[in-house]
């Protein structure tokens, strides 16, 4: 954990954005100040993965006050989540202020001004959030960062709970299971985010079920031409309705075709029956028939080459 000391607190760095070894182009780096006396900062911090997410679990006895301070040279920060796992909170945010009890969770981001204190004897897990869900929260037109009442509704419940219990374990996965938790936290926040939006109202039953339709489409005609041209004709809407349907969800049709199509592979590469199959074959009876190109975008979705997770699942791991 790099921390560098000044003057008015200690600049930490590099809990989420690991890759970044120099404060200047770290794009994490926040202002921690002890609330008691003229102290220098200490804290047990864990980096994980997820994925597209970025986790960190952090222990401390210190009461805090955390602020923003993104280095201009840095990436702009996105949006994140912090759910509080011990301990006593409060995040302020965008006018709002959340009180934090274990179990409670916070979006906010480090791009515009918070103020987020702990209590001694504090453990905090905090999520870098995917371009999805931060471009969700981006353009929601409810008041979302330091909501309190987000951990009190259905979706929030079940996305706190989960969120606890990759806390718990985030090091008890493999790579794949990571990446698996990460995209099933993105999933729930998603729902989430429409739900505090309004966006599931907005679209209206008749909407979700023309959706459900294509979902089940899609799934059953992974091996066929699935263009968003070829979606909407066979569901007798236009091309532009299509990607509404698909941009609610907080995800392309391109994107979600691909995904569903590296799951089929996945399945068909750990299922015995299909054992005696090259993996390229598999992939050409989900329409990606390219050997190079299918192993680098499974590679890229789920951390390991398609021989690997064959061969871990022969091994029983």
């Amino acid at each position: 954990m790099p921390v560098e000391r000044r003057d008015d607190g200690n600049l930490v760095f590099g809990y989420l954005d690991t890759a970044s070894a120099d404060l200047s182009g770290a794009s994490d780096t926040v202002l921690v100040r002890a609330r008691t006396g003229d102290e220098g900062y200490a804290a047990e911090m864990r980096p994980s993965r997820f994925g597209a997410l970025s986790g960190c679990d952090i222990s401390g006895d210190q009461a805090i006050r955390v602020m923003p301070r993104p280095s201009p040279e840095a990436p702009r920060p996105g949006h994140l989540l912090g759910l509080l796992v011990s301990g006593r909170g409060e995040l302020e945010q965008d006018g709002r202020r959340a009180e934090l009890s274990p179990g409670d969770f916070v979006l906010y981001t480090g791009a515009r001004p918070f103020r987020l204190e702990l209590e001694s004897g504090h453990r905090y897990f905090v999520l870098s959030l995917d371009t999805g869900s931060t471009g969700q929260l981006a353009t929601a037109a409810g008041a979302l960062t330091a909501n309190a009442a987000l951990p009190r509704s259905p979706s929030g419940r079940v996305l706190a709970a989960m969120v606890g219990e990759l806390a718990e374990r985030a090091h008890g996965f493999g790579p794949l299971a990571r990446r698996e938790m990460g995209e099933h936290v993105s999933a729930i926040l998603r729902t989430l985010l429409r739900e505090a939006g309004g966006s599931e109202s907005a679209s209206g039953p008749a909407a979700s079920g023309v959706l459900d339709r294509i979902l089940a489409y899609i799934d059953e005609r992974l091996a066929e031409e699935l263009s968003p041209g070829s979606i909407a004709a066979a569901h007798h809407i236009s091309v532009r309705h299509l990607h509404a349907l698909f941009r609610e969800s907080g995800v392309t049709v391109g994107d979600h075709v691909r995904r569903r199509r590296l799951e089929r592979i996945r399945r068909d590469l750990v299922d015995p029956a299909l054992a005696h199959l090259p993996a390229y074959v598999l992939a050409a009876r989900t329409g990606l028939g390219e050997a190079s190109h299918f192993s680098r975008v499974f590679r890229a979705e789920f951390g390991l080459s398609p021989r690997a997770v064959r061969e871990r699942a022969r091994a029983g791991a």
